[in-house]
């Protein structure tokens, strides 16, 4: 352990002086997995170095979740690691690391010195770390989302995080139909910090469009051009439903501990939504990441009596879906070109709200399906790849028209693989847009009776993050509002 003059910025290790480099604010020799290390506390975080050790190990101030006098108790999984062993000649550092593909894994180490001498260090930690995290968070979990693990995976991973940052974790599990709507109405948000859903895109749906009317009194809703009031309360999502594409918006993945440590660290992003209305006529509903209107949302209905299946059931109605001739539709509309944004530039910040010049572009033809994916697509500087992530104030709009099987299945492949190829296919017409708006004309057809009111049904259903509504008209219009949520969101690279 190291005692430090600050003003002749000087470190003294037991009989040794030396002089401390600039930026280091604290500085001493410890042990760790029994090698003697160098720990350097500076002003963006910790650093250590061991003999032999060509490069730094790093820890910054946002990834610390917290240290303490002690080591850690034996043990399986998370939460045993949360258990404190009283012994004062060591400290515990834990940390989030940075992972390929955007994963985050909670890992901690022991530095262990002489007894008495850690307080400095823990102090001085405890001062640099926490400021602007959640102490409190609500947590909505539905018990029977994906693989109906939603309640034991958030006490064996989530909770014991939670705890060791010091969060004070509220849970709910909801108990029937829509009770997460009932929540999200009459909840006092006011005595916590943020708001967590723990499920899929359909649960959270709920809560979207239950916060919304609830914090935009005096708004009329059914106004595409209406401006939507900023939630008083912070969101955040973690993945464990069927669908998780605002987990993959917001986070760059869908892994469970990843969410659960965004919400640890605390740190808020802008978040857009979308805003879907008859066209002209009232508010059909809101989405967090994407919509799809034509194949995707023929294939959801297909699916919807097959929910036993869980995730497989996308593959069964996929294939049956590409085993035939895709539906097409005859429609004529308009979009409104957007900025396309910079990589400075996150979900509609710093983004003037009027930075299309063009005005409204008219487009009409023959389509398979037309869907806009907010969660937008930005390709990687320099390569062939494409990233999802909120950035920009528009969204991408695609523009689908018919391909054989073969063909979509490569496309399919692409998309999986983020590939931007995706958006050079033959079948689709890509733009970027703050806003869209079509109607579905009636074709000239022989059709029975059974037929048109099939393909009638197909025509008034859009799909919502996999969860289809239905419409009233045949005409949609698409928008983005921007800056409505303040979520916890990941700092991943997207470029």
């Amino acid at each position: 352990m190291a005692s430090v003059d600050t003003e002749a910025n000087i470190s003294v290790f037991g009989t040794d002086t030396r002089e401390i480099p600039l930026g280091v604010r604290l500085a001493g020799e410890f042990t760790l997995s029994g090698k003697t290390v160098r720990l350097e506390l500076i002003d963006s975080g910790l650093t250590w170095r061991g003999q032999g050790q060509s490069t730094d190990s790093r820890v910054e101030w946002d990834d610390v979740i917290t240290a303490y006098l002690g080591g850690v108790s034996r043990g399986p999984g998370v939460k045993a690691r949360v258990g404190v062993a009283p012994q004062e000649d060591r400290f515990t550092l834990h940390y989030i690391e940075h992972q390929e593909n955007n994963i985050l894994r909670h890992k901690h180490v022991t530095f262990i010195g002489h007894a008495g001498q850690q307080k400095e260090w823990l102090d001085c930690v405890a001062d640099k770390t926490g400021q602007g995290r959640p102490k409190c968070l609500l947590t909505l979990v539905n018990p029977i989302g994906g693989q109906k693990k939603g309640a034991k995976l958030y006490e064996t991973i989530v909770e014991p995080l939670f705890a060791l940052a010091g969060i004070d974790a509220k849970l709910i599990i909801t108990e029937r139909f829509r009770h997460a709507e009932e929540i999200a109405k009459t909840y006092d948000f006011s005595t916590v910090d943020g708001l967590i859903v723990s499920g899929g895109d359909g649960l959270f749906q709920e809560v979207l469009h239950t916060l919304i009317p609830r914090y935009n009194e005096g708004v009329d809703l059914d106004d595409p051009d209406a401006e939507l009031k900023l939630l008083p309360i912070a969101l955040g999502t973690l993945p464990t439903g069927t669908g998780n594409g605002i987990s993959m918006s917001c986070h760059g993945c869908t892994d469970l501990e990843t969410g659960a440590l965004v919400a640890v660290r605390g740190k808020k992003h802008y978040m857009n939504i979308i805003s879907v209305h008859e066209y002209p006529g009232p508010l059909i509903g809101y989405a967090g990441c994407a919509l799809g209107y034509g194949f995707w949302s023929d294939l959801l209905m297909k699916t919807d009596d097959n929910r036993w299946l869980k995730t497989f059931r996308y593959h069964v109605g996929m294939a049956k879906s590409l085993a035939s001739k895709k539906r097409e539709f005859h429609a004529e509309g308009e979009y409104l070109p957007a900025q396309r944004p910079h990589r400075d530039v996150r979900a509609g910040e710093d983004v003037d709200k009027n930075a299309h010049s063009e005005g409204w572009v008219k487009f009409s033809g023959t389509y398979t399906g037309i869907n806009g994916m907010l969660a937008g697509f930005h390709q990687v500087a320099g390569q062939d790849k494409l990233q999802i992530g909120q950035q920009g104030a528009g969204i991408n709009v695609l523009l689908e028209t018919q391909t054989g099987s073969i063909a979509y299945l490569k496309w399919l492949y692409h998309f999986q693989n983020m590939n931007s190829k995706v958006f050079h296919a033959e079948h689709v017409e890509e733009h970027y847009v703050t806003g869209y708006r079509f109607r579905v004309l009636e074709p000239e057809t022989t059709e029975t009776q059974a037929q048109t009111e099939k393909r009638d049904e197909l025509e008034r259903t859009i799909s919502f993050e996999g969860e289809f509504r239905r419409t009233k008209s045949k005409s949609m219009d698409v928008r983005v509002r921007p800056r409505v949520i303040q979520f916890y969101a990941s700092d991943y690279e997207f470029w």
